[in-house]
């Protein structure tokens, strides 16, 4: 087997082990601890990242990984796995339905493969460099969506209040022109949205690399454009993105512009 896809095939089998675990301990009393200003962790991402670490080593204990709750783990290679076990865990702790777990893998700072798998619809996207985004395994595309006025756009929230307030002013900038704005609480499922076309476009200001290592190639391999917030060339790991199907992107970047960072 190529080992690229061997790698994608483990990282679907970590997903759906954690997505598991997610599933399983959402009925119960949560363990919730305060990690900083409106960021929290759970029993949950623990257990779910214990079961991706336990997975991905067994198969690739050569390969460094890099993981939301505990940081980066030791080990110093071409490969490093960059995983949230949980992302949304504020819609998590208080049992929203949507939330997702990330696993993306770059190599030697490139962006590889990335899955996103959301275990309460049991949809899994992934895809690999240069091997186009998949949904359950049918091929997925951006939307075809040309005119900002007709155009579904996602964003979230970041943690800091200084971001909020950016976040404010961009939005004043944005609602008016576009056809509907959508908060989704987890900025990977965001990322595929965008990928599978149901979003035409996503934006963030505080974004981590374990949560778009995976959304970013989706919306890559689907067709669709990465840049960060200002409209120059994304780089990992720039906290500030907007993704979107293409066609809108420079429209967004206009109607943002001079907004102040």
């Amino acid at each position: 087997m190529d080992d690229h896809l061997l790698m994608l095939e483990t990282a679907v089998q970590a997903a759906r082990a954690a997505g598991q675990i997610l599933v399983e301990r959402l009925p119960a009393k949560r363990e919730v601890r305060v990690k900083g200003l409106r960021d929290i962790v759970t029993d949950a991402d623990l257990a779910a990242e214990q079961a991706i670490v336990e997975t991905l080593r067994a198969r690739f204990p050569e390969h460094a990984l890099l993981t939301e709750e505990t940081g980066r783990i030791e080990g110093d290679a071409p490969y490093v796995w960059v995983i949230d076990p949980l992302d949304g865990t504020t819609n998590y702790s208080r049992r929203l339905p949507t939330f997702s777990v990330s696993i993306g893998l770059t190599h030697r700072g490139r962006l590889a493969l990335g899955v996103v798998y959301d275990p309460m619809l049991d949809q899994m996207f992934a895809a690999a460099r240069g091997q186009g985004a998949t949904l359950n395994g049918d091929p997925m595309h951006v939307s075809a969506i040309e005119n900002v006025r007709y155009a579904t756009i996602g964003l979230d929230w970041a943690h800091a209040q200084p971001s909020r307030h950016e976040m404010v002013a961009r939005v004043q900038r944005v609602a008016p022109a576009c056809g509907t704005l959508r908060g989704l609480g987890s900025a990977a499922l965001g990322l595929c949205y965008v990928a599978a076309g149901w979003l035409d476009a996503y934006f963030h200001i505080g974004l981590k690399p374990w949560d778009m290592a995976a959304g970013v190639l989706l919306v890559q391999e689907a067709g669709g454009r990465v840049s960060a917030l200002e409209g120059t060339p994304w780089q990992p790991w720039h906290e500030r993105v907007l993704v979107s199907n293409g066609r809108l992107h420079q429209t967004l970047l206009d109607l943002m512009d001079g907004v102040k960072g």
